[in-house]
């Protein structure tokens, strides 16, 4: 089995225009925690206390405090039926508006890409644990990174623990292949089960004492291309990865294979 993880944007909308949301992600008893916790830190400590945990100017502080007190948490499938819940809700392929989402364009896949996104893709996410596709997602503002202590728990990390590569792999052996920045892979690959297999992608700009150099706008642009290039051609098998070649080529002399353990680097055209 096949899975994708990539990373959520800062910046969300409501995508009215898009398609309706087929589902809810797989771990509201625990977003509901969260959400909580984040309104305590508000009650307890007003706006400073969302500002320092948020890390945000002014704009976004009220923003995302607007977006706060508007949260439902939906609860069930039954509510995505609920016109008042439907204003606040999109599928999080859509909501997330980011370089990647951009650089994957899921708005002009076709049927069959798309159907491919929700069978294998998957985004990690501080408030959702992880979300499909085509879960119903709020916009919120919580990176997985945040220092917020829930349940005994220090920080968000220890909050997940395993849940979310749990979720993932549903029991089966699974391949991963990880799209997704270090902030969301360290909540995922420490919990992997030992039998799985887990492909990291890395996208390099140039060499450094023949290192690969990364960039965040440009990695973040060839994640999103590589979801789009691979739900284009429906891969199934990590192996096919190393075709990958819009705007970089695979570098075999620069990747690593271990037993269950792979890197795979691709560097940028120009510096080949």
């Amino acid at each position: 089995m096949l899975q994708v993880i990539i990373s959520p944007a800062k910046q969300m909308r409501v995508a009215r225009d898009a398609f309706e949301p087929r589902g809810v992600p797989p771990h509201l008893e625990k977003t509901r925690r969260l959400y909580d916790a984040l309104r305590a830190i508000e009650r307890e400590q007003g706006a400073a206390g969302l500002k320092a945990l948020w890390r945000v100017n002014d704009k976004l502080l009220a923003e995302n405090i607007e977006r706060l007190h508007d949260f439902c948490v939906v609860s069930d499938e039954r509510q995505l039926d609920d016109p008042a819940k439907a204003l606040l809700i999109s599928p999080a392929v859509f909501s997330y508006v980011g370089i990647q989402y951009r650089s994957m364009a899921p708005e002009v896949m076709g049927f069959e890409e798309l159907e491919w996104l929700q069978e294998h893709l998957w985004v990690v996410s501080g408030l959702y644990g992880c979300v499909r596709p085509f879960d119903a997602v709020e916009p919120y503002r919580l990176e997985m990174g945040a220092k917020l202590a829930v349940d005994g728990a220090r920080d968000l990390y220890a909050f997940w623990g395993p849940d979310i590569a749990c979720t993932i792999c549903n029991g089966q052996p699974t391949t991963l292949v990880n799209l997704a920045s270090v902030e969301y892979a360290k909540a995922v690959l420490p919990h992997m089960p030992a039998a799985s297999a887990v492909v990291t992608c890395i996208f390099g700009e140039e060499l450094r004492a023949g290192k690969p150099v990364q960039r965040a706008t440009a990695s973040k642009i060839a994640r999103g291309s590589m979801v789009r290039w691979m739900a284009e051609r429906g891969i199934e098998d990590a192996a096919d990865l190393i075709r990958f070649d819009v705007g970089y080529r695979y570098s075999p002399e620069l990747s690593t294979q271990g037993a269950t353990r792979e890197t795979l680097v691709f560097m940028a055209n120009n510096k080949i």
